[in-house]
């Protein structure tokens, strides 16, 4: 459903991205213009009637965005005669209301379809999402965190949307620790790469990204293009890493991208991806090499960076990627309250 197309404005537009993809902050439009029965009704359209959208979040989160909507149109009503809220928003509220509540630990393993829409401009038509099948509460340690989609792979998704979509743009992309596969999808997709090869070390993360990769063929948000291919990769595995090595040349792909997303996050693997890096950069002369670290610990990040400066050569360059306020954010929703580095790589 494209709702630019109801014309309710650029607040309503980014209302509903963030919606979709399940935020927590949400920003609310004013009461005064929900109070408007036709809005009301968009809205019951686009966010509540899974007859027209299957992908609608969960139960429990649509409660919550439309307990809040309906108290801020009743604060909103100055005529009881003319000002009220609609029939098919109090009833859609009466229904989620009794649905038997989850327990919780059960609720945050449940995997969800999270609408990211690319960050186009709020009146744009047919701006399509990229669609991931995740469990965004679920207690991310160990085997779990290629599960979710992380904020350094929203940032590096903004910086590659919004300031060099030309490093993409029909070029080979080899994605290191893809996880959901959030990044390839974009890159195969909305950003029209040539050639689309995602790659994580286990082996249910790679079932589970093969499963949203499958989701978004299905649903026709690649705009025509080949969708991403799955591979294993543990980076220690050399057999694995000949394997994709061997495929690219006889398949003559030189790769021109390599891109990460949260992947230097424990000390154990920073030498084994820092070699990978290195491998890859001499058998593809002028590689990119683009990775994105949210600063949990800046002691593990600033270990990588020396392994690949001072030990295998690689020059660092930081890149600035600003997440600009107001109606021009208007997708790929992530908080930077905690510091996110992107920094390139060249030798």
């Amino acid at each position: 459903m494209d709702i630019a197309r109801a014309e309710l404005g650029p607040l309503v537009v980014k209302f509903y991205r963030q919606y979709m993809q399940q935020i927590n902050d949400v920003t609310y439009p004013s009461g005064a213009l929900l109070v408007n029965p036709d809005v009301q009704e968009c809205l019951y359209r686009y966010f509540f009637d899974a007859s027209r959208n299957k992908y609608l979040p969960p139960p429990k989160y649509q409660a919550r965005i439309l307990k809040h909507i309906i108290s801020e149109i009743e604060k909103a009503c100055k005529d009881p005669e003319e000002d009220q809220v609609s029939d098919l928003l109090m009833e859609h509220m009466g229904f989620l209301a009794a649905i038997p509540q989850q327990d919780q630990f059960e609720e945050a393993q449940q995997p969800h379809v999270h609408s990211y829409f690319p960050p186009l401009p709020l009146d744009q038509f047919g701006v399509q999402p990229i669609l991931i099948k995740e469990a965004q509460n679920l207690l991310s340690r160990g085997n779990n965190v290629g599960l979710r989609t992380w904020e350094a792979a929203q940032h590096l998704a903004w910086y590659l949307m919004t300031v060099r979509p030309d490093l993409v743009k029909g070029k080979n992309v080899l994605e290191l620790g893809a996880g959901t596969g959030f990044l390839s999808l974009l890159c195969a997709g909305e950003l029209d790469a040539r050639h689309v090869l995602a790659t994580d070390g286990l082996a249910h993360v790679c079932e589970s990204l093969q499963v949203n990769v499958d989701l978004n063929k299905e649903n026709n948000t690649l705009h025509g293009h080949d969708a991403p291919l799955v591979q294993q990769l543990d980076w220690t595995d050399h057999q694995e890493l000949e394997q994709i090595l061997e495929d690219a040349r006889e398949k003559s792909i030189q790769y021109d991208l390599v891109i990460g997303a949260d992947i230097t996050y424990h000390p154990e693997i920073l030498r084994p991806l820092a070699e990978l890096l290195k491998t890859l950069s001499e058998l593809y002369p002028g590689l990119t090499i683009l990775i994105s670290s949210t600063i949990r610990n800046l002691h593990t990040f600033s270990q990588f960076t020396d392994i690949c400066e001072k030990d295998l050569g690689f020059r660092i360059t930081n890149l600035v990627c600003t997440i600009p306020d107001g109606l021009r954010y208007s997708g790929f929703f992530h908080s930077v309250a905690t510091e996110i580095k992107i920094v390139s790589l060249s030798r």
